[in-house]
């Protein structure tokens, strides 16, 4: 897939005063409503909302297209998956688990230990790098030990010993 290239439009951007105060406020007011959600946005991610660039250009901004595609940039959604699995959100934690998975047996073999690595970073910034905290109280036996099963081997002698089950 080729990189978008936004030369021409920041040709615009640069060759017009009116373009480049419409680009500015829009921006900033992008780089703003990404903050309020926890998010730093940098100007060059501003290019990727086309909603934005025709905007700048001089169209009416359409807002429910501008909002779909600011929450749809990645540092957005991950804030957001980030949010739905701390509140407990068990299908945003789904999507998450099989998001960081997916493609992982694809890797070259050479590869193999960096994609690893990226993945858990994947897994750590979403929350999602260690199976969900369980009250022992709301679990049966085989529910206990079917969530030890389902924890990084160095975690299971520990929470297993914990929920008296060793």
């Amino acid at each position: 897939m080729a990189e978008n290239n936004y030369e021409s439009f920041l040709d615009i951007v640069r060759g017009s005063e009116a373009v480049r105060d419409r680009w500015a406020a829009l921006v900033e007011r992008s780089v703003t409503e990404a903050a309020e959600h926890g998010v730093t946005l940098e100007a060059d991610d501003i290019l990727n909302l086309r909603s934005a660039r025709v905007a700048a250009l001089g169209a009416p901004l359409d807002e429910d297209e501008y909002r779909a595609e600011i929450l749809a940039l990645p540092a957005l959604s991950d804030a957001a998956r980030r949010r739905d699995i701390a509140e407990g959100d068990e299908a945003a934690r789904a999507a998450a688990v099989a998001d960081v998975n997916r493609g992982k047996f694809d890797v070259s073999p050479d590869r193999w230990t960096d994609n690893a690595a990226a993945r858990l970073a994947k897994a750590r910034d979403l929350g999602i790098a260690v199976p969900p905290v369980v009250t022992e109280s709301a679990l049966s036996r085989d529910q206990m030990l079917a969530a030890i099963a389902e924890m990084p081997p160095a975690q299971r002698v520990a929470q297993a010993r914990r929920w008296g089950l060793i």
